[in-house]
């Protein structure tokens, strides 16, 4: 289960005065099943798990020690555990070795997972601080939303760093690795040590059009941390069914779809329609809207071509010219999926923060907008 799934299911059961722990691959060397950051939510005596950090008998053994965390006085613990050809009959045979942490949240920890929620929710990144003491077993937690110097000047921040033994400057570094790789890190200070988890924020990806490249478009990028809608006014193109990884299809004209979509910062839309027509009018509202990404289908001479003619009918030059298109990276594609990767490395491409269109207008496409019937 995705870590967003663990984190709405423990504001939920501290909601309801439940403690759960949860337990974070921290590290790992050699051959693992999965990457430090890789969860399990264990709620009261073990009765329901969610989440995973690798089966078998690495898996057995923490919801053991988390059952443990339940009717003793300790808040966290820190276990090393070797995944060798021992375990083969549980099938852990990959030799290398995992280290989690395992720790009890209790209902008074409620307002800092409902901040992390809120944050995610509204598709901004943020960072978990856990300052570990392994000789009280206690755990400190803050939720930092920047990498900047700034963002460690917080009172929260600062009391954290000093009761572990960490400074700023020996943090911060870590700090911007972590959200730049979305990586877990930590740092040791005399009195315990930080941990760093970053968090993704929600990344909504809206298809207008179901045809065969939004088709594999959506499934490509739900893989990815993408949460899709798919728009399309054809009925047979807009069956969830045909979509089953899409959180919502929405069966409407193209304008009248947008009444339905809400549409963030953190917003990527994709225009892939059945004709040039329809593209020209999902474009038309897109680049009005405060989407992060907005991506077109067609030739560099169907989009001058477009854009010329919206610019006629009255939309500004300068709010076409933040839309992708041609969409999609150049890697040659020519079939519908790998036309759908092209777009997947683009939307990649601004999540990572870059701002720049990827296919900007060329001279040659901006002549078109005199001659548009050439």
């Amino acid at each position: 289960m995705a870590m967003t799934d663990i984190f709405a299911e423990i504001v939920a059961a501290l909601r309801n005065r439940e403690s759960v722990v949860l337990a974070t691959i921290v590290a790992s060397s050699g051959s693992t099943p999965l990457p430090p950051g890789s969860t399990l939510l264990v709620k009261q005596a073990g009765k329901a798990v969610l989440g995973t950090v690798g089966g078998g008998a690495v898996e057995a053994n923490v919801i053991r020690e988390s059952i443990d965390l339940f009717v003793g006085s300790s808040s966290s613990t820190i276990r090393q555990f070797e995944l060798s050809e021992g375990d083969s009959e549980q099938g852990m045979i990959c030799g290398g070795t995992v280290e989690v942490l395992i720790e009890r949240m209790r209902p008074e920890d409620l307002p800092l997972f409902s901040q992390l929620i809120g944050l995610r929710n509204e598709g901004a990144d943020c960072i978990l601080l856990r300052g570990v003491d392994p000789t009280t077993t206690s755990v400190g937690r803050v939720v930092v939303t920047g990498t900047t110097p700034d963002a460690l000047q917080q009172e929260e921040v600062k009391n954290l760093l000093e009761a572990r033994g960490v400074s700023a400057n020996m943090l911060l570094p870590l700090l911007q690795r972590s959200h730049r790789q979305e990586s877990v890190e930590r740092v040791s200070g005399p009195k315990g040590e930080i941990i760093i988890q970053p968090i993704v924020g929600s990344q909504p990806l809206i298809i207008f059009g179901g045809g065969h490249v939004g088709r594999s478009l959506s499934s490509l990028a739900s893989l990815s941390g993408f949460s899709i809608t798919v728009v399309d006014e054809r009925e047979e193109y807009a069956r969830s069914g045909r979509f089953p990884e899409a959180a919502k299809t929405i069966l409407k004209n193209w304008s009248a779809a947008f009444e339905e979509v809400e549409i963030t910062p953190s917003t990527s839309i994709v225009i892939v329609t059945s004709g040039h027509k329809s593209d020209a009018e999902v474009l038309r509202h897109a680049v009005t809207t405060r989407a992060r990404y907005v991506g077109m289908i067609g030739s560099r001479k169907k989009v001058a071509a477009t854009f010329a003619q919206l610019v006629k009918d009255g939309v500004p030059l300068s709010a076409l010219q933040r839309a992708h298109a041609p969409i999609g990276l150049d890697i040659g594609a020519v079939t519908a999926e790998e036309i759908a990767v092209s777009i997947l490395a683009e939307l990649i491409r601004a999540r990572r923060g870059f701002r720049d269109v990827s296919a900007p207008l060329s001279s040659q496409m901006i002549s078109w907008f005199d001659h548009p019937e050439a």
